[in-house]
């Protein structure tokens, strides 16, 4: 009896004894019958097989199966406080760690494969190549350098689509039964555990390092991945004149006026996949919809000012603000900590508008790049600062009222 002669509802559970996919593919070219069979597996077993497989066809492993997964990890996450838990124990384990709780909890589509494929080739391959001459080990540079620049261009995805809640409360509109959003201590614990660094690991207080990243010592494995990221962020692209370059000429960006100009970047900057999309050739076009729609949103989240003195201190914003945050920013920032009641119990809230750069400046040497516009009552920032490296270190307590008391 051949695979052929097997009925059809036998076929269809073939997947789920495979390993890998390549023992699909090579399933899948036996016979037209086992052709349609592989055609579309089951999302669970997809995601196994891909996690599986990651090495030979999804690198950077594991880190663009969990870009891949981790948008729909977070709405996972946001639903329940034992869900945010589980997050936050799977991410004190490294990267791996947080693969296995994708996987468990993200089911992919072949389609999801054929467009993470085609976002390797089509973007992440000739960014690698860009930031590896302008940043990278190719640079010649000794001490800073971006030593994996294709994985620290899919750590960028990650924190947009991970955090992708926190970074859309500065444009959606304001919605308190809306889920809010992973807390920012989980934003500062994913860049310390799963963009690990020696320096991170010193500065934020740590007695002793991870027991995954004391591993790392047997593995070709960059440990200085935070001080890549802001090498990346320096003397790469990955900054907002990168992504102003990009939007220039944008019909999105040429209707709004000079004040949110860098604001349209600064979100830009932060799109997920989208963002580095937007840095090759013919992205801003192809995104153009989008673009357009996060430029009519920032429009009503962000009214101008009845006095144009508003910004007649600052005439020229940047996306990567570190001295003055834009004020349209900060009174945005203040209307949601009136209308969402969540945002202020977590007490290192700061705004809308997070950036990857002011976090992993955090994390990396134990300090805020920006003096984040905190509530009257944390008015100590010093003990602040002390109290958030504390919470980075210790673990979660599962809290049936709020997830973002740490001990």
């Amino acid at each position: 009896m051949s695979f052929n002669d097997l009925p059809p509802e036998l076929l269809l559970k073939l997947p789920h004894f495979l390993y890998s996919m390549e023992e699909l593919l090579a399933l899948s070219s036996l016979s037209r019958a086992l052709y349609r069979t592989c055609a579309n597996p089951p999302p669970k077993v997809i995601s196994r097989l891909a996690a599986n497989s990651g090495r030979v066809f999804f690198r950077p492993h594991p880190h663009l199966l969990i870009a891949a997964t981790a948008r729909e990890l977070a709405d996972w996450a946001v639903q329940a406080n034992e869900r945010r838990f589980e997050l936050e124990e799977a991410l004190r384990g490294g990267v791996d760690k947080l693969l296995e709780l994708a996987i468990d909890v993200v089911g992919l589509t072949m389609a999801d494969i054929r467009r993470l494929w085609r976002f390797k080739f089509d973007v992440l391959n000739p960014l690698d190549r860009k930031l590896d001459v302008e940043a990278g080990p190719a640079t010649g540079q000794p001490w800073t350098v971006c030593n994996d620049p294709e994985t620290t261009l899919v750590s960028w995805v990650i924190y947009g689509e991970l955090f992708h809640h926190s970074l859309e409360l500065g444009y959606l509109p304001v919605d308190a039964t809306r889920p809010h959003p992973l807390s920012s201590v989980t934003r500062y614990k994913w860049l310390t555990y799963c963009v690990p660094d020696v320096n991170c690991f010193d500065y934020l207080g740590f007695s002793e390092k991870p027991q995954f990243f004391l591993e790392y010592k047997q593995e070709d494995t960059d440990k200085f991945q935070q001080l890549s990221m802001q090498t990346a962020i320096r003397e790469g692209f990955l900054n907002g004149a990168g992504w102003e370059n990009a939007l220039a000429s944008t019909v999105a960006f040429q209707a709004l006026d000079q004040d949110l100009r860098p604001v349209l970047t600064r979100c830009a900057m932060h799109l997920g996949f989208r963002s580095l999309e937007l840095l090759v050739s013919g992205g801003p076009d192809k995104l153009a919809e989008d673009l357009r729609a996060l430029a009519a949103q920032l429009v009503d989240a962000l009214p101008a000012p009845q006095s144009s003195n508003d910004f007649a201190s600052n005439p020229s914003l940047s996306p990567d603000w570190t001295d003055n945050i834009p004020p349209r920013v900060s009174r945005r920032n203040t209307q949601l900590r009136a209308d969402i009641p969540e945002l202020v119990r977590d007490r290192w809230w700061s705004t809308g508008f997070p950036g990857l750069a002011e976090d992993v400046h955090f994390t990396l040497w134990g300090d805020w790049l920006t003096l984040p516009e905190l509530d009257d009552d944390d008015s100590d920032l010093e003990q602040l600062e002390m109290d958030l490296k504390q919470a980075i270190r210790t673990r979660t307590m599962l809290n049936p009222v709020s997830s973002d008391d740490e001990t």
